[in-house]
């Protein structure tokens, strides 16, 4: 078994469960529970198999084979091929793993999203532009100021002498007439950088050893496991998924706002930062 391996070695490397602990930033529950395959007190399988990957490349052994012994053990070997377009359940839960499986997984795990999103992103400006066409038709229209024929202007006393008082000052101009915007020194108020560029922008400063894992509008930018005083920063044009292993050891900044600690020290988080919105995944 995959948890006799790892113990094991860690037995040889004379190294207790709080070592590991302290050095992967995996808790000691988990890895007592892969230890002795106690699989009602780990989570789900997808998180298990970072679990022994950051565990197995600790004690340099070799991650990729332990993680799919780990995943033979658990579904067994079954060598039924699989049609085109068709995926088993193993495949689409490979998060932590590299390759091009797991980004097509990615991929797919947020098609119907992103599709939703695109359905209400055109919703909103069907009904944007139904306002705007009949708020245009029923706003009052501003009536021209009547102009007074030279013939029926009342002459000043001024005139009358053939002074140049007699002569009415011409209306200002357009551009006269039009006053600056309180406080504004005449500019409209702007939001942040970040909101005018339409972009989503997340940085990740890391206080402890940490694996982790970004997507940028469905892509793979980065994954991989940081180290303390690290700072890693992603940008997207509509969504930036952020996965961590080790929440306590997370700090975000979301498009200039600082969201603090992303969870506890060894729990699995999984956020969705879009332009407006932060989304948990449970």
């Amino acid at each position: 078994m995959v948890g006799n391996i790892l113990q094991s070695e860690r037995e040889k490397q004379g190294l207790t469960i709080k070592d590991v602990e302290n050095e992967t930033s995996i808790r000691a529950l988990y890895i007592e529970s892969i230890e002795k395959g106690n699989q009602k007190a780990l989570p789900s399988e997808v998180y298990v198999k970072g679990f022994i990957r950051n565990y197995a490349e600790f004690l340099h052994l070799d991650a990729d084979a332990l993680v799919q012994q780990y995943r033979e053990e658990i579904h067994g070997t079954d060598n039924t091929p699989v049609t085109a377009g068709e995926k088993t359940v193993e495949e689409e839960h490979k998060p932590f793993s590299s390759g091009s499986d797991f980004r097509e997984r990615v991929q797919k795990s947020h098609r119907t999203q992103n599709i939703l999103v695109t359905i209400g992103v055109v919703v909103i400006a069907f009904i944007g532009s139904i306002y705007y066409f009949f708020g245009e038709e029923n706003a009052p229209k501003e009536k021209p100021n009547p102009v007074v024929p030279p013939a029926s202007r009342q002459e000043t006393p001024a005139g009358r002498n053939g002074t140049s008082q007699g002569k009415e000052p011409a209306p200002p101009a357009a551009s006269d007439r039009t006053s600056p915007l309180p406080g504004t020194g005449g500019a409209a108020p702007v939001g942040t950088a970040s909101a005018a560029a339409g972009k989503v922008d997340v940085t990740a400063r890391f206080t402890g050893r940490c694996w982790v894992q970004a997507l940028a509008d469905g892509k793979v930018v980065y994954e991989g496991t940081a180290e303390p005083a690290q700072t890693l920063s992603w940008k997207g044009s509509d969504r930036v998924v952020v996965t961590v292993g080790n929440a306590g050891a997370v700090e975000i900044v979301y498009n200039g706002r600082n969201l603090g600690k992303l969870g506890k020290v060894g729990d699995v988080v999984e956020k969705h930062f879009t332009r407006d919105r932060v989304e948990d995944v449970k």
